[in-house]
């Protein structure tokens, strides 16, 4: 499944590349790297939802929330590496930034916590990634 997922993502960001020269294109990558954000944060709440329910521990856990995370960091180093063509595109870059700033965050601060050990600590470090990921999906959709 998670090869899946990775298979899904560089798809996704397979659209995200190179320059753009219309707001429209620059709105679809956008979106595109949005919902690329969305996927990493689910699957960093759904392995903490395993760890909260006792079926997922130490090492797995660790591994798949740093891939979540390497998946999110990718997917915003990708995006902001697209010139934005005019002035509307830098407010977009923006709000989607603070988005994915947020969304990264989160998911370190669940690697970390795992890494150290820390399993019941994990429901409320996700908790704020719940309505973030529904930001995102929101932003997704609403710039497809």
């Amino acid at each position: 499944m998670r090869r899946v997922g990775v298979a899904v993502l560089i798809v996704l960001l397979a659209g995200c590349t190179g320059p753009v020269r219309s707001f429209t294109v620059y709105e679809s990558k956008a979106g595109k790297t949005a919902q690329a954000a969305v996927s990493a944060v689910q699957t960093a709440l759904l392995a903490t939802d395993a760890a909260a329910a006792g079926k997922a521990y130490g090492r797995y856990l660790s591994e798949t929330l740093a891939e979540a995370e390497a998946d999110l960091t990718s997917a915003q180093g990708t995006f902001d590496g697209i010139q934005p063509p005019d002035d509307r595109s830098d407010q977009l870059r923006g709000e989607l930034d603070g988005l994915l700033g947020k969304a990264v965050e989160g998911l370190a601060d669940l690697r970390i916590a795992a890494r150290r050990g820390r399993f019941g600590e994990l429901p409320a470090i996700a908790r704020p990634l719940h309505g973030l990921s529904d930001r995102l999906d929101g932003f997704a959709k609403a710039h497809a």
